[in-house]
């Protein structure tokens, strides 16, 4: 339970009120009781001198009896417990319970030690508390006793009471004892009143300050924890009902302006990321245009690259269709063909059948490639889309003198994939590498199944002997727009599209190269492509050098 904020307030407030009043109270009975003691010394010094004074002149005439009756008559007020007259060697001389005259009193006695206590007693007793002891009666109550001496004065000399002997200053001592039971009683009954309402006023104190911490502590700070409990639980439209100038109050109101700002705070960066999705769907729909245009425009100058050597390889075809067909009129001229060119003319027109194919599968392959269509996923032989692109390429390759070297896996496991993206991806690493060999050289493409993973899948690679890539341009190599051709023969798009176009498929490319040895391209690709048949081609531009 002191756990809580409002119970140290009320445990430190009900002990200082405990220890205050309560010292408080001890010093107050204390002072009371001291006082009411003094005030009784002081009037049994004055008792004490009265009855002195009014027995002086009766002992001066040695008038016994009327010195014992003063005594006795003062000695039946009440409160009074007796009176006795002491001679010097302590016997009494009377005493106002008459059983104890001619009795000597032991000096060690309770009554006498206070006086006694060295060897000779003290011959100047004028102070109030060195003339007087409080001792217990035998029934328990306390007894406050007062010694007044009885000087050896002037007028004594030649009395008829006693001999005189001058140096002797003390010649008895007047005892008077009076009962303090009406004193203590009364400061019992005072001192119990006065606890009562010491204890009363701290039961006061302690509830009212138990209240006030209740109403202006416990109860606010309460209200303060539910608050934040809420607005970690997300409940924002939390809102504390205090209205007042009190530091809880303004406290309060900081808090209800917080859980505004923040519910207001909240809401904007809900709107603000409802607005975000939008925007980003936007430009996610503008950069999957901007791949698709990408993608066309690379295949575009891919074709621009081939365009010269595929209108190179169709010019052949059709210079001999032509050469064929002007001997074909030339023979149908005449009215009737001679029989014994009737098989030429058959071979000619096999020869025409034949050239013509070819022209129209290169052309059909071109606009194939050239077409812009959605994302279409199906099973498919690499070694099928291999030897698409090398047909394309085939006549630049006998241009620019470079030998192809074939190592095909004739058991390769059918991929689910893209085929145009990884013609497209394939195409663009030929003609790298042709470009990386202007003066001739050796191509190497091989496929075989990858046996590495748990997966099956296969591994594509690719090698020329060509200028090769140094070790600082090799962690760039995939890098948008990075290239190291000159002349403006490239923009740097090819191999991040290729890295895009593998990384879309699942796959994995790496490249390792020496300059002025070549450079070998490894692309493995899984058996089974996860891609949205519809899906445009959505993948990363640029992600690594390798993956």
């Amino acid at each position: 339970m002191f756990s809580t904020l409002s119970a140290r307030l009320f445990a430190l407030i009900a002990a200082i009120a405990l220890l205050g009043l309560g010292g408080l109270a001890w010093v107050e009975v204390k002072s009371h009781t001291r006082h009411l003691e003094d005030e009784t010394i002081r009037g049994a010094l004055r008792l004490s001198d009265t009855i002195r004074r009014s027995t002086r002149s009766s002992m001066l005439k040695n008038q016994k009896d009327d010195v014992y009756d003063i005594i006795q008559n003062v000695a039946a007020q009440p409160g009074i417990e007796r009176i006795r007259l002491f001679k010097k060697d302590g016997r009494i001389l009377y005493s106002s319970l008459t059983d104890e005259k001619g009795i000597f009193l032991d000096i060690h006695a309770e009554a006498c030690v206070n006086c006694h206590t060295g060897k000779q007693p003290p011959e100047n007793t004028d102070g109030c508390r060195e003339r007087t002891r409080i001792i217990t009666a035998p029934d328990g109550h306390r007894v406050l006793g007062l010694i007044t001496p009885v000087y050896n004065e002037p007028t004594c000399t030649g009395a008829t009471c006693h001999a005189t002997v001058e140096s002797e200053p003390v010649l008895g001592v007047l005892d008077v004892q009076l009962s303090l039971k009406y004193i203590d009683d009364s400061l019992i009954l005072q001192n119990r009143n006065f606890l009562l309402f010491t204890y009363l006023f701290m039961l006061g104190i302690a509830l009212t300050g138990g209240l006030f911490v209740w109403r202006f502590v416990h109860i606010p700070v309460r209200a303060l924890i539910r608050g934040t409990e809420q607005l970690s639980r997300g409940n924002l439209d939390h809102r504390l009902n205090m209205q007042s100038d009190t530091e809880m109050g303004r406290l309060a109101t900081g808090f209800n302006q917080m859980a505004g700002e923040l519910e207001l705070a909240r809401q904007q960066l809900t709107d603000w990321a409802r607005t975000l999705e939008q925007r980003v769907e936007e430009k996610t729909n503008i950069l999957k245009q901007a791949q698709v245009k990408l993608i066309q425009n690379e295949k575009m100058a891919s074709l621009g690259t081939l365009s010269a050597a595929v209108a190179h390889e169709i010019n052949n075809p059709l210079s001999g269709v032509l050469t064929y067909t002007r001997l074909l009129r030339k023979l149908l001229n005449r009215d009737v063909p001679p029989p014994e060119r009737i098989p030429d003319m058959r071979k000619y027109l096999e020869v025409i059948a034949d050239e013509i194919t070819r022209c129209g599968k290169i052309v059909s392959n071109l606009l194939e490639f050239s077409r812009q269509s959605n994302m279409r996923v199906a099973p498919t032989n690499i070694n099928t889309i291999v030897e698409r692109t090398l047909f394309l390429i085939g006549h630049k390759l006998e241009l620019q003198n470079i030998q192809l070297q074939r190592n095909l896996h004739t058991a390769l496991p059918e991929i689910t994939c893209d085929a145009d993206q990884i013609q497209q991806a394939l195409l663009a690493l030929l003609i790298n590498a042709i470009e990386a060999m202007p003066n001739g050289g050796i191509l190497t493409i091989a496929t075989q199944p990858e046996t590495v993973s748990q997966e099956e899948g296969i591994i594509l690679t690719l090698s020329d002997t060509g200028y090769g890539i140094s070790m600082s341009h090799i962690p760039r190599v995939f890098e948008p727009f990075f290239t190291t051709k000159q002349d403006q023969k490239g923009v740097g798009l090819g191999l991040s599209l290729v890295y895009g176009i593998v990384k879309r498929h699942g796959g994995r490319i790496n490249v390792q190269s020496e300059e002025g040895q070549g450079t070998t391209f490894k692309i493995t690709l899984p058996r089974q492509t996860k891609i949205a048949e519809n899906d445009t081609a959505n993948f990363p531009v640029f992600e690594g050098a390798s993956a």
